[in-house]
């Protein structure tokens, strides 16, 4: 939302605030799930990327968004803190240093960005294949069609709103399935395993469903210029719509 926000933004400093904020929603998201970086890392070159050809990427402008990031990590402090108190019942080992702070902010004794340590996994085609398939169970085959029809009139230049946005989350996409299945090395065969490798696609999931709904107006969108009734179109896109979320 901030990014669709960011991308529509028309003054300097509404960028600025926007971007601000999105520093803070980084840097919390990381607190929750780690693989969430694939997506910080591609926002965060789309926004310097602009805020460049804007000429406000200044050293000011950054130093502010690294203070905001780092107040969006502001909830790893609990993990010394509560070390330092030794109250938990279970713990992943001391935090009250900064060896053993990092060591349980890169997740070392699970692998650095692994699921599992000394795991020999499926192969990256397999997990691939598999994503495709759970993709297919869960969203059906309509879900991904839009989204493949949304970047299609975006590089056509068709009636496709946001065109940049677009580009935007096909990379975050495509980035984030590519790096989890190189490094999610458990076997899918195995029901438990699977069962954990699943639960990271909702990440990639829900861009795609994004991707899909673009992919929905644009296909309206081009309906309303062969159907002259675009109050029958607008229903129609209601209606699909609708069925699509339930």
């Amino acid at each position: 939302a901030l990014s669709l926000r960011f991308e529509e933004a028309a003054s300097p400093q509404e960028r600025s605030k926007i971007c601000k904020a999105g520093a803070f929603c980084c840097g919390l998201s990381l607190c929750n799930q780690h693989t969430v970086v694939v997506y910080v890392l591609c926002i965060v070159l789309w926004v310097f990327s602009r805020l460049f050809r804007e000429g406000e990427l200044t050293p000011g402008h950054l130093l502010k968004l690294t203070l905001c990031f780092l107040a969006g990590c502001l909830p790893y402090l609990y993990l010394p803190a509560s070390s330092y108190l030794n109250k938990a019942r279970w713990t992943w080992g001391d935090q009250t240093s900064l060896k053993g702070f990092v060591t349980h902010l890169l997740r070392e004794e699970y692998g650095t960005f692994n699921l599992a340590k000394s795991e020999n996994g499926s192969s990256m085609t397999d997990i691939l294949l598999f994503q495709v398939t759970q993709m297919r169970a869960e969203l059906s085959l309509v879900v991904p069609a839009l989204a493949i029809f949304a970047g299609l009139c975006a590089a056509a230049r068709l009636k496709v709103k946001r065109p940049h946005w677009v580009y935007l989350l096909t990379l975050m996409l495509f980035s984030y399935s590519l790096f989890f299945a190189w490094r999610a090395n458990l076997d899918i065969s195995k029901p438990l395993f699977m069962g954990v490798v699943e639960r990271f696609w909702m990440q990639s999931n829900a861009v795609l469903a994004v991707l899909a709904g673009l992919g929905l107006s644009s296909l309206f969108s081009l309906a309303e210029t062969v159907i002259e009734n675009s109050r029958i179109v607008r229903c129609l896109e209601w209606i699909v719509a609708a069925s699509l979320v339930t």
